[in-house]
């Protein structure tokens, strides 16, 4: 602006400088036309501030809106789209790919939206029994806390919560990875883990093993039971040292039948993991 008066002010000198002359009228009135240009000029630089301080907070809020719509679409992509809960009651759902879950109480099952695309992975919380629809090109996988259990098709149970960490096989086969030591199961063959006991493979009650003993103490054949079967035995210690001698087969049930049967012992199941013979 300063450039723009001084250019009138020059034409004022020289006008004055050539000794025109001119009227106190028209004096006047030049001055007036010089002025109010000075003043429309100053209107139109407060104007475009007015609207430069309107529109830069304009695009500001525009562009935060954008990066923050962003960061949603990133938020949301990055967690579960279906979570599958229950509480005091357990509940059987059915996934897309007609896989079923039953969900024990509080049980939680978090399924990404990619599910069945290129993997069939989800998140588990609790206990659940799974029945998995076989597709030998997506392995479906149970993320647990510090486990993974992957199968192709089968039936297994699954109990993270329990201090003892336990995967139950029915049917088919899974491979079991905790802390990069991999586990593989049949039919009736169960893993555990717990603080005070590493990783241990071992089978389900109604497993038929055969078992060869000679002149093998009483002790020694219970602890090899207890080890195939991952159960815990106790028996009157007066019978630890008697001999045991003879091969036999059959499920858990049956084999304690044939070794009771010579000191008369019988046998109560207070559950699958803990055993008395009196």
């Amino acid at each position: 602006m300063k450039d723009y008066q001084k250019h009138f002010e020059k034409v004022w000198k020289t006008v004055s400088e050539e000794k025109q002359e001119m009227d106190a009228a028209t004096d006047s009135r030049i001055w007036r036309r010089i002025e109010g240009t000075i003043r429309r000029y100053h209107q139109r630089k407060y104007s475009w501030m007015a609207v430069a301080a309107i529109l830069v907070p304009l695009f500001g809020m525009l562009f935060f809106y954008k990066d923050f719509d962003l960061k949603l679409k990133e938020t949301k992509n990055t967690f579960p789209t279906l979570v599958l809960q229950t509480n005091e009651a357990s509940k059987t759902f059915r996934l897309s790919d007609n896989s079923v879950i039953t969900l024990e109480p509080y049980s939680k099952l978090s399924i990404d939206e990619d599910f069945g695309k290129k993997y069939r992975n989800v998140k588990f919380q609790g206990k659940g029994f799974f029945s998995i629809a076989k597709d030998k090109s997506k392995p479906f996988i149970v993320e647990a806390r510090d486990f993974n259990v992957e199968v192709l098709g089968t039936k297994f149970l699954v109990d993270e919560k329990s201090e003892e960490k336990k995967v139950q096989l029915l049917e088919g086969k899974v491979k079991i990875d905790h802390n990069g030591k991999l586990t593989y199961l049949l039919p009736n063959e169960n893993w555990s883990s717990s603080p005070t006991k590493s990783d241990f493979h071992y089978y389900a009650v109604n497993a038929m093993r055969s078992f060869t003993f000679e002149n093998t103490t009483f002790e020694d054949a219970v602890s090899e039971i207890e080890n195939t079967y991952g159960t815990k035995i106790t028996y009157p210690k007066k019978f630890a040292k008697n001999e045991v001698s003879g091969s036999f087969s059959g499920n858990l049930k049956e084999i304690l039948a044939i070794i009771n049967y010579p000191f008369n012992l019988k046998t109560v199941f207070k559950n699958e993991n803990e055993i008395t013979l009196y």
